[in-house]
């Protein structure tokens, strides 16, 4: 049985089409388009750890393929958390040591932190069904994960510049959204071609996981000839 399995990927399947589609309304309104904190943003991000739950409660329906990638899948995602973390404990640091200033090292570290935040997610979507899909679609995957390391980049690299103006928003606890957001929200909105990519590719692993992946059986013991007779 693979229930838990399929209704992860149906899960995130549809995470990836309402936030590709929002990215895609954002990328063709050239970022006058913006959901806010609505559902429209925050529902991709819950079904993504919905997702995630399904497929560890699943995890007795795995071969020993899919429990290796699974695996690798959940600590790239637990990584990529740890980048948000590391984010806001250099914003944190600057904030209760204001003599550092805003350091070279600092900006480096919060903008790689981010980062990885941002594609890490994208590698844990791939890691999870690269091997349930044919060579075109692991060529889609590999895409996808090129084009997010591409904006992740220069999503890193805009907020390493920004991250005086941060310090300086959390130093007043000001609640005002940031005008340089508005170019980061530009940025994130190419990233509607890696969800489509997703999709697509995920679309097939569907197919796999119901029509069912044999496991290899094990070669059976070659018994031992016995003394002649």
């Amino acid at each position: 049985m693979t229930t838990n399995l399929r209704i992860s990927l149906t899960i995130l399947s549809v995470g990836f089409g309402i936030e590709g589609a929002s990215e895609l309304a954002s990328f063709a309104s050239k970022g006058s388009f913006q959901p806010g904190p609505n559902l429209l943003f925050v529902l991709p991000a819950a079904m993504t750890l919905v997702g995630l739950l399904f497929v560890w409660f699943g995890r007795h329906e795995w071969n020993v393929t899919h429990h290796d990638r699974v695996k690798s899948a959940h600590a790239v995602f637990g990584l990529s958390l740890l980048g948000g973390v590391v984010a806001g404990a250099v914003v944190g640091a600057l904030v209760v040591f204001p003599g550092w200033g805003t350091p070279l090292w600092a900006s480096l570290l919060f903008g790689a932190a981010v980062g990885s935040l941002v594609l890490g997610t994208f590698v844990t979507y791939v890691l999870l069904v690269f091997h349930l899909v044919a060579r075109p679609s692991q060529a889609v995957l590999i895409a996808s994960i090129a084009w997010a390391l591409f904006i992740s980049v220069l999503v890193a690299n805009s907020f390493s510049d920004h991250l005086g103006a941060i310090v300086s928003l959390a130093v007043h606890r000001s609640f005002t959204i940031p005008s340089f957001l508005s170019s980061i929200d530009t940025l994130t909105s190419y990233l509607f071609v890696s969800y489509f990519l997703l999709l697509g590719a995920y679309v097939e692993a569907h197919h796999t996981v119901f029509k069912g992946r044999e496991v290899p059986a094990a070669a059976p013991p070659v018994a031992e000839a016995g003394p002649p007779a």
